[in-house]
């Protein structure tokens, strides 16, 4: 169906309404948000999976860089052995497909060789998709016209977020590492989001 027969089958339906609740329907057709999230999907949430797979393509699989020794270290600590998987790269479906590929496991072995088996703890510095649109639309108060800052911003996940789901003035980053901060100066660049997301490096 085209533009067109879309149009001529919509006067057709609503033709056939009674008075009052035609008007209730275009009331309900320019007020809900059904319509959008139902038929045209969250353009938000497609552009921060966008973002998502951008970076994919740009980090190793735990999203962690060689000068993060401390995170590493601290990781190797853990009583339980312990795996980063960035929430905002991989969702638990996308963990799901690596895990039935082979590039990723949910379980280490207790005594090598053995069919003993323990889950994994996976740990994540970063906010999902669907967490972003919770934490900024029903958590925080209105941002309008204040400005929003993230210290260690890693790979900007919240900035991104505040831009598709806040009114934030400003959202700024601040990140120690050289590396994250290009990462995220790309997506701000590539996705045209620097007229109020800005990151810099922490204590320069």
């Amino acid at each position: 169906m085209n533009v067109a027969e879309a149009k001529s089958e919509l006067k057709r339906l609503l033709s056939r309404l009674r008075p009052a609740e035609l008007t209730q329907l275009l009331g309900w057709m320019k007020n809900s948000d059904e319509l959008e999230d139902e038929l045209l999907g969250d353009n938000g949430r497609v552009l921060l999976q966008s973002i998502a797979e951008d970076l994919r393509a740009n980090v190793a699989p735990d999203a962690m860089l060689a000068c993060e020794t401390a995170a590493y270290s601290k990781m190797q600590r853990r009583s339980r052995p312990t795996v980063h998987v960035d929430g905002f790269l991989y969702d638990d479906e996308q963990v799901d497909s690596l895990c039935e590929r082979g590039l990723m496991s949910r379980n280490y072995c207790l005594s090598c060789g053995s069919h003993r088996t323990a889950p994994l703890d996976f740990i994540s510095h970063s906010f999902s998709v669907t967490e972003l649109r919770f934490l900024f639309q029903h958590v925080l108060p209105d941002l309008s016209g204040r400005t929003l800052v993230d210290v260690g911003s890693r790979l900007g996940a919240v900035l991104y977020g505040g831009y598709v789901y806040s009114s934030a003035s400003r959202l700024l980053g601040l990140e120690i590492s050289e590396g994250f901060v290009r990462l995220q100066d790309s997506m701000l660049h590539k996705y045209k989001l620097t007229d109020r997301v800005q990151v810099c490096v922490f204590g320069s």
